[in-house]
């Protein structure tokens, strides 16, 4: 087990938790009403071009939320972008960057609980390079469920944090969440 006593990580990840509502645009997209016409994007270079984020199947970037560090996701239909929807489920990803020093390892589920006040963290997996684990903890808004997904990653020398929150009590999100997660990782990954 490896015990953190540096604490840039964790401040990191407390960036990533408050990035993560940035714009306040959540439950708009389970409404379907954004105010703005964003053209959805499979990927984006992020970080000055040290990661390119690809989007999971069925899922696109809103180009309203992209910044160098943040962007947020949802079901390509939710975005203006219908046949490019398939079957995903419905849902909202938020995805931070921040710089990781050369060597540092992921925090473990528990370090990022802790940094983002969740409980009931369950059904981990991972490696070296990245983690996905579900939990309970607050929701970007009363619409999202409390319950949801969350992925820790190493690229190219970038931490990538992401949440995947689905619809209050949707049990789809819940089941398909580590999937999904998993394919925006492994698709960024190869990419970069």
């Amino acid at each position: 087990m490896t015990t953190w006593t540096f604490k840039a990580p964790l401040a990191a990840m407390s960036m990533i938790a408050l990035s993560a509502c940035e714009g306040g645009q959540g439950a708009n997209f389970f409404a379907g009403t954004l105010t703005a016409d964003p053209k959805p994007l499979s990927q984006a270079d992020m970080a000055g071009g040290a990661v390119t984020l690809v989007a999971p199947s069925g899922f696109c970037i809103d180009s309203a939320s992209l910044k160098s560090r943040f962007a947020l996701m949802a079901r390509c239909d939710r975005l203006g972008a219908p046949s490019a929807a398939g079957a995903a489920p419905l849902g909202v990803i938020t995805v931070s960057l921040s710089n990781a020093d050369p060597g540092s390892p992921l925090p473990d589920p528990q370090t990022t609980g802790t940094a983002h006040g969740l409980t009931a963290i369950s059904a981990v997996t991972g490696d070296d390079n990245s983690v996905i684990f579900r939990a309970t903890g607050p929701a970007p808004t009363g619409a999202l469920d409390s319950r949801h997904w969350r992925g820790t990653a190493l690229i190219n020398g970038q931490m990538l944090g992401v949440a995947l929150y689905g619809p209050e009590g949707d049990a789809e999100t819940q089941e398909e969440g580590r999937d999904v997660i998993s394919a925006l990782l492994e698709r960024t990954r190869g990419a970069t």
